[in-house]
């Protein structure tokens, strides 16, 4: 069950992601339509082109964040919420531990 509402979840996401690109490029196209009918095929390639950069922009942030991760990141207010997540926090920690124990081994010599 955990299982199908994440990936509905995720999808959600993904589709919002996609949509925003597309609707952006569609509306321009249909104010250029307006203006000039005889543009409907540049109203298109338009829309098109929404449509891939959609596409493309949902699956980079899939791919890289995970959808619901990054708009909840994107969303979250800094108030709040800290700002980085628990696992950079941690690796933020390391780096400055490393860099410590480095001045530390060069003072020493």
């Amino acid at each position: 069950m955990k299982k199908i509402l994440s990936f509905f979840i995720e999808a959600v996401f993904w589709v919002q992601f996609f949509i925003t690109p597309l609707i952006v490029c569609a509306l321009i196209g249909v104010f250029i339509y307006i203006k000039n009918e005889r543009l409907l095929w540049l109203s298109i390639t338009l829309t098109s082109l929404g449509a891939i950069g959609g596409v493309i922009y949902a699956e980079r942030v899939r791919r890289r964040h995970g959808t619901s991760r990054y708009a909840a990141r994107i969303s979250a207010t800094s108030d709040i919420w800290p700002d980085q997540y628990p696992e950079e926090i941690e690796a933020r920690e390391k780096r400055a531990r490393n860099e410590r124990s480095k001045k530390e081994r060069k003072k020493t010599r």
